[in-house]
């Protein structure tokens, strides 16, 4: 007897990629208006204008406004999670210096990544559900961070505690740079700061051993 199931089944599917797909289109306009307009002009019909949608199929994806935010915020800081865990990876195939790692960084915090992250912390401050939402995914946006640390250190056979201090300034140095880039254009004036802090950094790196009690290892090592 034939199966008269079978063709249903075939076509689930292709229904259930297309519903992925369209849910993937509607976040990306969603975090396209948001950079483009600001989060609090971030509109529902203009999520779904971008899209290339109609209000309907907005609706069945993301009945509220709440629900698509949400969802923008949570796939692009793992997009950014991601981005990060690769480049661990080739960190620790020693693809990446401190020096290439400093410029990763300096791209991730000047750009649409971390100008869209600027409109989600803002709005956290007085959202209390969009904080208790993004508090999850930004802990293991750390968490990929300490990956990168981890790495590190293992090369620098240098003490974790150290290391990680210098690192973590890295990530405030650039931070607080894209910070200022919205006002202040000027990029000589961030280029300037960027290569004193890749001559910098590693001399602080084996300042700190040397200081806690480190050895020579590291001087002409991986932070050379």
């Amino acid at each position: 007897m034939a199966d008269i199931t079978s063709g249903p089944r075939r076509s689930e599917k292709p229904v259930q990629a297309r519903s992925i797909a369209m849910r993937e289109k509607l976040i990306e306009a969603a975090l396209e208006v948001i950079y483009d307009l600001g989060y609090n002009s971030a509109s529902t019909p203009e999520f779904s204008r971008r899209a290339g949608v109609s209000r309907g199929a907005l609706l069945h994806h993301f009945p509220t406004r709440s629900d698509i935010i949400i969802a923008a915020m949570e796939d692009l800081l793992g997009e950014g999670t991601r981005e990060i865990r690769e480049t661990a990876s080739r960190v620790a195939r020693q693809e990446v210096s401190l020096g290439d790692f400093v410029e990763f960084l300096w791209q991730m915090f000047s750009g649409r990544f971390f100008y869209i992250s600027l409109e989600f912390i803002n709005e956290a401050r007085t959202d209390a559900e969009l904080r208790e939402r993004m508090i999850p995914v930004v802990r293991d946006f750390h968490a990929a961070l300490d990956g990168i640390w981890g790495e590190f250190e293992k090369q620098a056979d240098g003490l974790p505690q150290s290391t990680r201090v210098a690192l973590n300034m890295t990530v405030c140095l650039v931070r607080g740079m894209g910070v200022q880039t919205v006002l202040k254009d000027d990029p000589d004036y961030f280029r300037s700061m960027l290569e004193a802090w890749k001559s910098i950094l590693p001399q602080l790196l084996r300042s700190n051993q040397h200081d806690l009690g480190g050895d020579d290892r590291t001087e002409h090592g991986a932070w050379g």
